[in-house]
């Protein structure tokens, strides 16, 4: 077996363990645009690319890459983290190309260039071979609510490499990454994916003024990012967004659901997409409509409950028969979920005391949760095992060593219907026990949504009088 085929084996094992890491973290991750990974051509041809992103969700980022878009790419990370036992080796099983970046030198000197011109060697070879190259071109993981300022990084390698060993056909691809509560355990994620980025004007001006078309072609993808993601001028401003975003496409529900994130996501850039030009223009509405919405989010903070239980009607019929499920799923699901409670209380206890201490970095706290988990839980389970064999014997230990990852699956989802269904409950019973402040709630989200709306019908004014539309 040739070197490449041991690279491919080992790739897609790699892709494999990101899906089921991502899928046992994450309660559900949609992905959007996933058609416009190019393909490769009639005489496969693969098309090489390099895949840019949004950083922020520490090292549980570059796993979308690797799993949910199924792509097996060599991923570019700081080097600082080679220093870290046991994560340095999965990146070197990876094929993680590190970068050694100004800032992370010993006692404030420069990292050495040659290393660095090494580093993009090896990317150019890839990209050569047809290969993926994936960065994060933000630089670093951060908690900003809007995109950071990308460094030249990805262009500088994509046009060196059309210089060196082309033409090659590089195509930059655009990916988005939204997180509902990033650090928290069965939440969920959204993929996007945007057009693919023809740099073929940049290669063709980077033979005559490469600073120039480095320039240009970081632009163009800072552009194509900003498309793939939200941004917000302020924290203020999201919930504005988000609340704006619900409130113009639900009026009232039977039962409290949740929205997919893809359709909240088209919602949110529609509506941010006004915002941004009314921001400018008519900052007095903009701030009245931040102001109401951060009174309703605040309201609803305090009450404990969510906007989409404010607006449900709770159906009796309905209500009797999302109970009468639950129940099923449970008494099904209790025997194998308290065995997996009891298979894994530990590790999850060392887990969530390690993420803790990152709780002021929201941008850590599921990497602190993913990767230790990757080892204190087999590690938990592999002793389980061994105490069982030598107590009951080797079939016993071998059930144990089978049955503790299983059944831990089965707990989690055990636990999180269980949280689903007292969250509802109360919820229910502090809106009916309650009136006055279900009361207030709509009275509040009604506002909002009449501050929305006047945005909803300047932006449309705008639009109307715009020298484009004249033009039409």
């Amino acid at each position: 077996m040739g070197a490449s085929a041991v690279r491919a084996g080992v790739d897609r094992a790699i892709g494999l363990l990101c899906r089921l890491v991502l899928g046992l973290f994450f309660r559900r991750i949609e992905v959007i645009g996933r058609e416009r990974l190019p393909q490769a051509s009639a005489a496969d041809h693969p098309v090489p690319m390099v895949v840019v992103a949004n950083h922020v969700n520490g090292l549980v980022d570059p796993l979308f890459i690797l799993g949910s878009l199924g792509l097996p790419a060599r991923l570019l990370g700081k080097s600082t983290l080679w220093k870290i036992p046991v994560l340095a080796q999965i990146l070197d099983l990876a094929g993680v190309i590190p970068v050694y970046r100004r800032q992370d030198g010993e006692g404030g000197a420069s990292p050495d260039a040659a290393r660095n011109r090494e580093t993009f060697e090896r990317c150019h070879e890839e990209l050569a071979r047809g290969g993926i190259v994936a960065i994060f071109p933000e630089g670093t993981s951060h908690d900003e609510p809007q995109l950071q300022p990308l460094k030249t990084g990805a262009a500088r390698i994509l046009l060196e490499a059309e210089l060196r060993l082309g033409p090659l056909g590089c195509r930059v691809i655009p990916v988005g990454l939204m997180f509902e509560e990033r650090g928290r355990f069965r939440s969920r994620a959204l993929v996007v994916v945007g057009p693919a980025i023809d740099p073929a004007e940049e290669v063709e001006l980077a033979s005559r003024d490469e600073p120039t078309a480095v320039r240009l072609l970081t632009e163009r993808v800072t552009e194509a990012l900003h498309r793939v993601t939200l941004n917000y001028g302020s924290w203020e401003e999201s919930r504005l967004v988000e609340r704006g975003a619900k409130i113009l496409e639900i009026d009232a529900l039977e039962l409290p659901e949740e929205r997919r994130l893809a359709a909240e996501f088209e919602a949110r850039r529609t509506l941010l997409d006004g915002l941004d030009a009314l921001r400018r223009t008519h900052p007095r509405e903009v701030a009245a409509a931040v102001d109401a919405a951060r009174v309703y989010d605040h309201l609803l903070t305090s009450t404990g409950l969510r906007d989409e239980q404010v607006i449900a009607t709770y159906p009796l019929d309905r209500l009797v028969g999302y109970l009468s499920r639950m129940a099923l799923q449970f008494a099904i699901s209790l025997p194998a979920a308290l065995v997996g409670l009891l298979l894994n209380i530990v590790p999850y206890a060392i887990v969530e005391l390690v993420s803790r201490r990152f709780d002021d970095e929201p941008n850590q706290v599921a990497t602190y949760k993913v990767f230790p988990g990757l080892v204190v839980y087999p590690l938990t389970w592999i002793v389980e095992a061994i105490v069982a064999g030598r107590l009951w014997g080797a079939a016993s230990g071998l059930a144990v060593w089978i049955v503790a990852p299983l059944a831990g699956i089965v707990a989690a989802r055990f636990v999180e219907r269980q949280e689903t269904l007292w969250r509802e409950g109360v919820a229910f019973l502090r809106l009916r026990r309650k009136g006055q402040v279900a009361s207030e709630l709509r009275y509040r989200r009604q506002a909002v949504g009449r501050r929305i709306e006047d945005l909803v019908e300047l932006w449309a004014e705008a639009q109307a009088y715009s020298p484009d539309s004249r033009r039409a």
